[in-house]
């Protein structure tokens, strides 16, 4: 698939998103990968754009497409990808944004500042799970231990296994949660603006790690049983102690061309090749959803439809909210909005889950959840009326349900429906298989220039954690 930000490489992107942000561009110049120039207030910030990006762009669209947020029209390749044909060549930027920048980043931060910047290195170990994180849930089997040495002369890693992988998480946030904790004395420099999600506190920062230790724990409900995992997941979710959407890491995205948030850099450049899904959008309207403005655009007759996933010739249907007139209603596709990545409203309905599967009351949990989501989005808490709705049942299949309409637009609801077959979606009939794809093929040029790569390319063939 072509990148949508037409001759602009990734180091631009991040270098005019933090010119949005900041003044202080005068290593920005530089290449971050360069071992010559880099260093650590570089190598962070050049880590979190490129972060932003992968939470709000190419993996994102495969997930909202698969779970019936979006739906892909035929202008474009985005109706293969709603027809359930996913080619090897259409992912390569994908894998190129997480391991030529994201991860690669994070490789040189801890190999050469790790020492005397355990702050800097916490950060990047957080991030580096994160973005990890999106590749095994999308590829599986991936490299990790042998990925970044190519400086050394080996240019085809091996694969870890995703059971390894998952292994690998849970130790690099250990190692994050670790260097988080240190004086700051054992630090040569602090990060600061440097930092655009916190400002270089390192507490939300290790709240973040612990709920992402609570993510890939209850990931493996299938693998480890669904209490061993539920009992896992809820205590670090106990050790988070997120409190409040203060707590959010979000993107951070500002009004300015290539600093856009990529949902509207996307309808920007390629308007109409995704509409919303009629999934998503009748949920909302069914239940007079007060996020229904937010994440979805009128239509051309001034109502919210979105497109089943048999349609992908309707144009006139609602696009995300707030792309066709942010100065009156803003919303996800505005040009600033900022996309949760790990936020307070995940993790208490991580909570809940873990709760109802340990036998335990999950319901304020729950309400705190719905809670958490409908004031980040909208900037009001919900009526009592519609949170007692929401939330009348506290089992598993109704927590998903209300997580799958909160992390709108990431990939959390895509994993969800993979581990739990919640919410209990109708795939495309007039696709091939009848089957919603369960991953993505290995990209082409793994293929083709890693002798050493796990190659599959049937895309409803399933990852390790997802058994049933």
């Amino acid at each position: 698939m072509k990148k949508y930000i037409k001759n602009i490489i990734l180091a631009a992107f991040s270098i005019s998103l933090l010119a949005g942000c900041q003044t202080e561009l005068d290593t920005f110049n530089e290449n971050p990968n360069d071992p010559s120039t880099s260093n650590p207030s570089l190598l962070i910030a050049a880590m979190e754009a490129g972060t932003f990006q992968a939470s709000s762009s190419g993996v994102m669209r495969y997930a909202g497409i698969f779970t019936q947020h979006l739906q892909g029209t035929n202008l474009g390749q985005m109706g293969a990808v709603g027809l359930y044909t996913v080619n090897e060549g259409d992912v390569n930027n994908e894998w190129g944004l997480l391991y030529g920048n994201n991860l690669m980043n994070g490789h040189i931060l801890n190999r050469d500042f790790a020492k005397d910047y355990p702050w800097y290195n916490g950060i990047g170990q957080v991030l580096t799970a994160i973005n990890l994180g999106y590749a095994t849930d999308m590829w599986g089997d991936v490299p990790y231990d042998d990925a970044f040495l190519a400086a050394e002369g080996n240019k085809m890693p091996k694969y870890n296994t995703q059971q390894e992988i998952y292994v690998r998480l849970q130790n690099i946030l250990d190692k994050a949660i670790t260097n988080l904790s240190q004086p700051k004395a054992s630090n040569e420099t602090i990060p600061g603006t440097d930092d655009f999600i916190f400002g270089g506190d390192t507490k939300r920062w290790t709240q973040v790690a612990y709920v992402l230790k609570a993510r890939y724990a209850l990931r493996l409900t299938q693998i480890e049983g669904s209490t061993v995992a539920a009992q896992k997941a809820l205590d670090f979710i106990n050790k988070a102690n997120m409190t409040s959407n203060s707590n959010n890491a979000n993107t951070l995205f500002v009004d300015k061309p290539n600093s856009w948030n990529q949902w509207f850099a996307f309808e920007d450049n390629r308007p109409s090749y995704v509409k919303m899904g009629k999934t998503i959008v009748d949920i909302l309207v069914d239940n007079n959803d007060p996020r229904l403005p937010f994440m979805v655009g009128e239509d051309a007759d001034g109502n919210y439809t979105g497109n089943a996933p048999e349609d992908d010739n309707t144009l006139t249907s609602s696009y995300i909210g707030g792309f066709d007139d942010p100065n009156t209603q803003r919303g996800f596709a505005s040009p600033d909005w900022q996309i949760g990545i790990v936020t307070y409203a995940e993790a208490k309905f991580i909570e809940a889950e873990a709760k109802a599967r340990l036998g335990q009351p999950a319901q304020i949990a729950l309400q705190q959840a719905v809670t958490a989501s409908v004031t980040s989005i909208t900037g009001s808490a919900p009526t009592s009326a519609f949170l007692a709705a929401a939330t009348a049942t506290s089992d598993v299949a109704n927590i998903i349900q209300q997580k799958y309409i909160a992390l709108f637009l990431t990939m959390e609801p895509y994993n969800d429906y993979r581990r739990t077959g919640f919410p209990a979606l109708v795939p495309n009939q007039k696709s091939d298989t009848k089957v919603i794809p369960v991953r993505l093929p290995t990209p082409s040029d793994e293929r083709q220039y890693n002798t050493n790569a796990t190659v599959v390319s049937n895309v409803t063939s399933k990852i390790w954690w997802d058994k049933d």
